[in-house]
């Protein structure tokens, strides 16, 4: 199995981006083609509604710390599929609204998890997925019966630890470990089946 990752650049128009991808995905010997777009990790005005907090008020109080990268993570659920026969044109062109997500907030709000991340854990991204490629007839000299043609999200993924001090307390207790996935690529994965 070969995989090759992809990640586009600002500068490139869509064309040009679909045509490289198109051109990996043609290569019978790549199996899964992730690609990548950073842009869509930058958000700006990231402004979550949260509750405001009186001093010394009887409310536990929240802070999101550490926030630290972790590996990129592809989803399970894949969002289009294409199935074809030998010489058939596979083409799967939409964009998908993938809602980024989070493991746990542990007593913690939107916003202030929203702040520390840097981008909106209520909101969704935008993924764009297309790619159009003629399924062979042969690969690795083995008959192809069928090809399925698979887009899953890739996402980027950050851990934070959250802390909580109790409205009675001056101190701050760590609450736990969560983990954010905001979606920033695709991941193209084709499925032989040989007579």
């Amino acid at each position: 199995t070969k995989s090759s990752v992809l990640t586009l650049h600002d500068t490139m128009t869509v064309s040009e981006q679909n045509s490289i991808i198109n051109e990996y995905l043609s290569d019978p010997n790549i199996d899964e083609l992730i690609v990548l777009d950073e842009s869509l990790l930058i958000e700006s005005n990231v402004i979550e509604n949260g509750p405001s907090t009186n001093a010394r008020a009887i409310i536990n109080k929240y802070k999101v710390q550490n926030v630290r990268g972790g590996s990129d993570a592809t989803g399970s659920s894949g969002l289009a599929t294409a199935i074809g026969g030998p010489g058939v044109v596979l083409n799967i062109s939409q964009n998908k609204s993938v809602a980024t997500t989070v493991s746990a907030n542990f007593g913690a709000s939107n916003a202030a998890l929203s702040g520390a991340l840097g981008y909106s854990v209520t909101g969704t991204t935008t993924i764009t997925i297309s790619g159009t490629f003629k399924v062979p007839s042969k690969v690795n000299g083995k008959s192809v019966k069928s090809l399925k043609f698979t887009a899953y999200p890739v996402y980027k993924t950050k851990l934070y630890d959250v802390y909580k001090m109790p409205w009675n307390s001056f101190s701050w207790t760590k609450q736990g470990t969560g983990t954010a996935k905001k979606a920033y690529g695709v991941s193209y994965k084709k499925v032989y089946t040989y007579k």
